[in-house]
Parts: structure tokens; sequence; C-alpha cells
């Protein structure tokens, strides 16, 4: 498999804006009662990455597929946004190694990492919709 890479498409804001509604979505799935701790950190991740997505479509922007494209995505889009997020990408970053595990590895997610997860979660849906304007 070859290396992920940022490619250029066109602006869109309209598809920014359905991958918003996705991101909502799968946020507010993540919250449902009864999920299992590994459930909703794979509805979670789904909800940031469609949020990165929403950015680097209004930015004309997509990562392609490949080694590394979950990480690159994260970065790429937390470059479009206002403000220093270092500290919300590795927040995030954290999140993404979790839901592999519960993906992958069929490893413990403990509930605490979740309420995080949610939080870092929530903080990117706000300013990609900051950023979309939605």
């Amino acid at each position: 498999m070859t290396d992920a890479r940022v490619e250029k498409v066109y602006e869109d804001r309209m598809g920014a804006r359905s991958f918003l509604a996705q991101a909502d979505t799968f946020l507010g799935d993540a919250d449902a009662r009864g999920l299992s701790a590994p459930s909703q950190s794979i509805l979670l991740h789904s909800a940031t990455v469609s949020a990165c997505d929403a950015i680097l479509q209004a930015a004309g922007q997509r990562v392609s597929p490949g080694d590394g494209a979950h990480v690159l995505r994260l970065e790429a889009a937390l470059d479009h946004v206002y403000g220093d997020t270092e500290e919300l990408l590795e927040r995030l970053d954290a999140s993404r190694a979790r839901r592999n595990e519960a993906s992958y590895a069929a490893e413990f997610v403990a509930k605490a990492s979740i309420a995080e997860a949610r939080e870092a979660t929530a903080e990117l849906l706000e300013l990609a919709h900051g950023f979309v304007g939605a």
C-alpha cells in the first residue's frame, strides 16, 4: 500500500455540510443509551473522520487512501481551523488509537476514555461548523 497524501479537489460547501450532518449523526448515535464502549468509540471516530472530511472539502482538499490516512486527515483538517489545535490533535489521535484497539484487537475500552473522546470530537465538530459555515 502507498502512503496517503493530501489531494486538491474543488471546494464544495454543500458537500462539506453533508459531511457535517453525517458527523453530527454519528456523534448523536454515540450518545445512545445501552451502547458498549467499543461501539461508542467507533461512532466517535466516524464522527471525527466526517468532520475532518467536511473541513477538507470546504478547503478544496481530500486525503487519498493509504498508509497514515487517518492521522494525515486529522493534521490536514486542523491546519485549516483557527487557533492552537496541537492538544486537540493529540486527543483525537489518542481516540483514534483506542478505536483501533477496539476494532482490530478486541481490547477493552474504558468509559473514561469514551468521555475524553466525546469531548474532543465535539470540539472538532464545533470548529468544523465554524469553518464550513453551517
